[in-house]
């Protein structure tokens, strides 16, 4: 009876001792990306670029607006030829500000990433530096729910839950 006890005891540290040897870790990015000095400056960059696309986009719609208004002040003495005229002008000025409005966004955005990737790998750099020096196996970030580290020791069992499942 003590034998069966004793290997019960074992049969049960066994899997205990082996998750010993796993090391955890999480991080918040969002956190970490909040306090970079770098971002701040790229923050501002990006600001003063969306000024500069805000105020085009105020010219433009002001513009717009005063057209429209000429046109609903005067459309009464209008000939049909001149009407249409004035109607196709203020459709393409439209076309012209719906343009402009998705060139700008897509712009924006490329210059956020090309701002914030350098910023985004340093932080990246230094999880694998601490993952590697502190021994862990795995980092998770809380901000993206993912997996940020991953050491060379982390085993993918991929292949065993296929074979569960009898896929190849």
């Amino acid at each position: 009876m003590k034998r069966i006890v004793i290997a019960l005891m074992a049969a049960i540290a066994i899997p205990f001792c082996a998750m010993a040897q796993d090391k955890f870790g999480h991080i918040n990015s969002q956190e970490i990306l909040q306090i970079m000095p770098e971002r701040q400056a790229a923050e501002s960059q990006l600001d003063t670029l969306a000024s500069q696309y805000e105020n085009e986009m105020s010219k433009m719609t002001e513009e717009y607006y005063s057209k429209i208004q000429d046109y609903q002040k005067n459309e009464s003495t209008m000939t049909d030829p001149i009407k249409q005229a004035r109607q196709s002008e203020l459709a393409e000025m439209e076309q012209r500000i719906q343009n402009f409005r998705t060139q700008a966004s897509q712009e924006i955005q490329k210059q956020q990433s090309v701002l914030f990737s350098p910023i985004v790998q340093k932080v990246q750099n230094a999880i694998v530096s601490v993952g590697d020096k502190n021994g862990f196996t795995y980092i998770f970030d809380t901000a993206s729910q993912a997996i940020v580290y991953q050491s060379a020791k982390a085993i993918d069992v991929t292949s065993l839950v296929k074979a569960e499942l009898g896929l190849k």
